[in-house]
């Protein structure tokens, strides 16, 4: 027996995506799961909200608790659930640190460590 066969084919029961925007890395918080149904919790960041959310994914991708996850499949959940077709790329921290999309609240200077960050909230089960 392969150890394909033998390995449980596991889903994501329930999510909840956190799209925290951009964000200083020395001042963003994190993210995790305390007083919230879910137990487990990946962030990502990038340079936009789709990089970002594939660099969750691939944390979540890289977790014993995902063993078997088909993440494309999940991937498509998502995009439904959102009523979107692809993951959106606006705003991007290419364009906060050229000036041309400053958030009022936010000091940019030339040294800055922006990130765009996403954090996708789970539980993991069996396949049925």
């Amino acid at each position: 027996m392969s150890q394909s066969e033998t390995t449980t084919k596991r889903t994501i029961t329930e999510y909840e995506l956190v799209d925290h925007g951009i964000e200083h890395a020395q001042y963003f918080q994190g993210c995790g799961m305390a007083f919230t149904k879910y137990d487990h919790c990946a962030t990502g960041c990038g340079d936009n909200f789709a990089d970002a959310l594939d660099d969750a994914l691939e944390s979540m991708a890289q977790g014993d608790e995902c063993d078997g996850v088909d993440f494309d499949a999940f991937n498509a959940e998502m995009l439904k659930d959102e009523d979107l077709t692809e993951w959106p790329t606006e705003p991007s921290v290419q364009d906060v640190e050229e000036g041309t999309a400053v958030p009022e609240t936010m000091d940019v200077d030339s040294d800055s460590e922006l990130y765009y960050y996403v954090s996708i909230r789970y539980n993991v089960g069996n396949a049925e």
